[in-house]
């Protein structure tokens, strides 16, 4: 069985951003909003399982500083009703409440959010959404159902693409980081394809300055 991993969505023009200073080199920052539903999972447990080979795979090839910070019970956040509306509207609301956040400051494309939650999103028999992202923007979901998830989303943020995704050969047959199909009988390669690394390091590059 194939499930569709994720739908990407381009943004037009987007009107009245501030970006920082280009002097300043700014750090990739991801604050990962952990869903309410996920209340019995350890931030430990997050950390080791969804995102620290997405780490190792980020400094593999970039330098580049990075933050990661998990953050739980935050209201109008943590607690959306995602399983009750549309992929893509839970991702517009997702947006719209974490640019309200009190302590959201200068916009920056440096800084990215994601919405971890335990359950996939628009069912449909025995398919699924596991996430949803604002390509080459700031704002994702990504449900626990596949370890790489989050980077999958987290790629897409940060300019990958399903199309510059490929299989490898690691003892088996895995799939890179946004490959946008998964099927079970493939392993994870928890590394980007050799094009989505050089997309997110020129990303990088041009975004932190």
């Amino acid at each position: 069985m194939k499930i569709p991993y994720c739908f990407a969505l381009s943004l037009g023009v987007v009107f009245g951003l501030q970006l920082p200073d280009a002097a300043a080199a700014r750090s990739l920052t991801v604050t990962v909003y952990i869903h309410d539903d996920l209340a019995d999972m350890s931030d430990t447990q997050v950390r080791k399982d969804y995102f620290e080979h997405w780490l190792n795979e980020m400094r593999s090839f970039s330098q580049h500083p990075i933050e990661l910070d998990l953050r739980r019970n935050v209201e109008r956040i943590t607690d959306i009703d995602y399983e009750s509306i549309p992929a893509s509207q839970i991702l517009k609301t997702f947006e719209q409440e974490v640019y309200e956040l009190p302590r959201y400051g200068v916009f920056s494309f440096m800084d990215k959010h994601l919405l971890l939650t335990r359950n996939p999103y628009d069912r449909s028999g025995l398919n699924y959404v596991g996430g949803l992202a604002n390509f080459r923007y700031n704002t994702a979901i990504s449900s626990v159902s596949a370890y790489g998830a989050p980077a999958h989303e987290i790629g897409h943020m940060l300019g990958a693409t399903h199309e510059d995704a490929e299989l490898k050969f690691n003892g088996w047959v895995c799939e890179t980081y946004t490959y946008p199909n998964r099927v079970a009988a493939r392993s994870n390669c928890y590394r980007y394809s050799d094009k989505n690394r050089a997309i997110i390091a020129d990303y990088l590059k041009y975004n932190s300055k």
